[in-house]
């Protein structure tokens, strides 16, 4: 599961892990750990990664909340960069993380890490627990905090 799931457990470690090596290590061991000891928990209702992603989510917001961190963004080395989509070099897409990163709200962070990977709404919705009603009003919110930020930059 670890090896069929490996690329969502890695964005969601460089997602929350910021710069430190260290954090991405400890987490990816931790999500592992939890992955581990959920799994008889799996009923199958869903697709397995969307499973492991709400779990590694889950995992990353609890593991960070532990520590009274708030989730930024990790500077990568160029050989974990050259591993990743060639639009995280694009300065557009590094401005937008930026601002993500000045979100308030935990959640907000989460349902928009959901998003940019390219999860149907369904599955963010799902991987939530709530309704793609309710993730399209908040992603419409979260445009308009987004929005009123890179205004305030400007």
């Amino acid at each position: 599961m670890l090896q069929q799931c490996e690329g969502t457990l890695v964005r969601v470690c460089l997602y929350f892990a910021h710069s430190n090596r260290n954090d991405f290590q400890d987490l990816y061991q931790e999500i592992a750990y939890t992955l581990w000891k959920s799994w008889p928990t799996f009923r199958g209702e869903s697709q397995p990664n969307t499973w492991v992603t709400r779990v590694a989510v889950n995992t990353a917001v609890r593991y960070f909340r532990k520590r009274n961190r708030m989730p930024q963004f990790i500077e990568v080395d160029q050989t974990l960069l050259e591993n990743i989509a060639d639009k995280a070099s694009d300065d557009r897409y590094q401005q937008l993380y930026d601002l993500i990163d000045r979100l308030d709200n935990d959640d907000d962070r989460k349902i928009l890490y959901l998003y940019l990977d390219k999860l149907p709404l369904s599955q963010i919705a799902q991987i939530l627990g709530t309704s793609t009603a309710a993730v399209k009003q908040k992603l419409y919110r979260i445009r308009i905090q987004l929005k009123k930020l890179k205004d305030q930059e400007e």
